[in-house]
């Protein structure tokens, strides 16, 4: 067995080390340790843009890489919500997200996605950003911001290119999105996502990755989600009011579904119904991608209002009788059940009503909202693969019975989406009225892993440059 005390990590010592017969075999020299600590040195100093390597530099950078902090602000019709998540590295390849700080409110000042009310609105805002910062115990300066309604479109554009050399490169991938998308001119529309749904090669559909592949054609299908300007302005002029940056918009259609989609629905076909209060979004997916995207005006607020009118009472009585005795389907004995519409005068004499006509109400509505979502499925052109899941969400996806009627509507297995993709999301935080708000994160999540990934490479391949040169090339 070979015995490798007194020996140099770098092999036979230079001037040492005889064989035994009065010869002396030079090994390799070791670099200068001096030189070694000194261009270490110099290199941590330009990360850490200092003059020497201090504990105090070291600190402040690793102060500056636990600052993975991303913020979502879920403007709704009903709810203002904000959450604070800390990105955590899991491994060198897998990063997570844990909810470190949540705050939301009732909103006010804002219907149907839109700001009716400036000031209002900004209180909304500031509520549940200043709650979620205090439970973070973190100031932030940077948000993503959620929004939906009618003005959010989703549009469809086509475009190809020939490939003299017949073999797809990635520049040839890049030149077909670019050629397609300078073809699109919106007017009064801003592009809030871009998604390549689909390539095309040589006339065959749905090819994931055409690179590599020999072919005399290449296509791409974007989808585009827009929206209409003022309605973004003006809440882009509440953010900078509260001294903070908007990083960017997504759409809720889009944030719902990635918040609720399994690997597996994302990949198949799966449209999320994502029942708020103001607003229904609709989005579809397939092959992991968004493809279609559109909000209708209807939610939960118009059943609400439908009881009111439905049980001559008023708009908050209503809302709490929906949600303590309300269902979409008819019990056996809902007929012979009874219950007191609370009274705001003093009048001692109390109306009652009858739980079957409660449930009619709430039905005939709930139905509506499921019928024009299914209307928007099939004018989407995407229907065969959108009812291969149907996932409901949102605040009004929980009312009892919403998964049966649902089922008789569209025909189709139907489940309720929650969302369970990230961390720290607890007790009323982690229910379907909170998946848009957690579908933001996620988003931003995909982003900053593809910023991660190019910075790390661009990183790793600079310091094994260095190490390299500095060791020689075995290194």
């Amino acid at each position: 067995m070979s015995d490798f005390r007194n020996q140099s990590p770098w092999g036979t010592p230079p001037g040492g080390g005889g064989s035994g017969n009065g010869g002396f075999r030079k090994g390799p020299t070791p670099p200068n340790i001096d030189e070694v600590i000194s261009k270490l040195q110099s290199i941590i100093n330009r990360f850490l843009g200092g003059n020497s390597v201090t504990i105090n530099g070291i600190k402040k950078l690793l102060k500056n890489q636990s600052k993975n902090i991303l913020t979502a602000i879920d403007i709704g019709s009903d709810k203002i919500v904000c959450f604070i998540a800390k990105i955590d590295e899991i491994t060198r390849e897998k990063r997570a997200l844990r909810v470190v700080g949540s705050g939301y409110c009732q909103s006010k000042g804002i219907r149907n996605g839109k700001v009716i009310d400036q000031k209002e609105a900004e209180k909304s805002i500031r509520l549940a950003l200043d709650k979620a910062e205090k439970d973070a115990n973190i100031e932030i300066n940077n948000v993503y911001v959620c929004i939906s309604g009618d003005f959010l479109k989703s549009h469809v554009l086509k475009g190809s290119i020939n490939i003299p050399e017949r073999t797809i490169k990635q520049e040839h991938v890049a030149e077909v999105i670019s050629i397609t998308n300078n073809k699109y001119t919106p007017t009064n529309q801003k592009i809030i996502h871009i998604v390549p749904s689909n390539f095309f090669v040589d006339g065959t559909r749905n090819v994931t990755d055409p690179s590599g592949l020999v072919a005399d054609k290449l296509g791409v299908e974007l989808n585009y989600i827009t929206s209409e300007i003022n309605p973004l302005i003006n809440i882009e002029n509440i953010i900078k009011k509260m001294h903070l940056k908007i990083e960017g918009f997504i759409a809720k259609p889009y944030a719902s579904g990635l918040a609720c989609l399994q690997e597996h629905e994302l990949d198949f076909g799966s449209v999320c119904i994502d029942i708020g209060c103001g607003t229904t979004s609709i989005s579809i997916f397939f092959e992991g991608t968004i493809v279609y995207a559109k909000t209708i005006n209807l939610g939960g607020w118009y059943i609400t209002n439908d009881v009111a009118l439905g049980l001559h009472t008023s708009f908050e009585h209503a809302e709490g009788i929906k949600n303590l005795y309300g269902n979409t389907i008819m019990g056996a004995n809902d007929s012979e059940q009874y219950y007191e519409i609370p009274n705001d005068s003093e009048n001692t004499i109390r109306s009652k009503f009858k739980l079957s006509n409660l449930v009619s109400i709430i039905k005939y509505r709930y139905e509506e909202i499921l019928e024009k979502a299914e209307e928007v499925i099939e004018k989407s052109g995407y229907s065969e693969y959108a009812k291969r899941n149907i996932i409901l969400t949102g605040g009004t996806a929980g009312l009892p019975g919403s998964i049966e009627l649902a089922q008789r509507v569209f025909d189709a297995n139907v489940r309720v989406g929650l969302p369970t993709k990230i961390g720290g999301l607890s007790g009323e935080i982690s229910s379907p009225s909170f998946s848009s708000c957690s579908g933001v994160l996620i988003h931003c999540l995909k982003k900053s892993k593809k910023n991660h990934e190019a910075i790390s490479i661009k990183s790793a391949e600079k310091i094994g440059k260095f190490f390299k040169n500095l060791m020689g090339q075995d290194f």
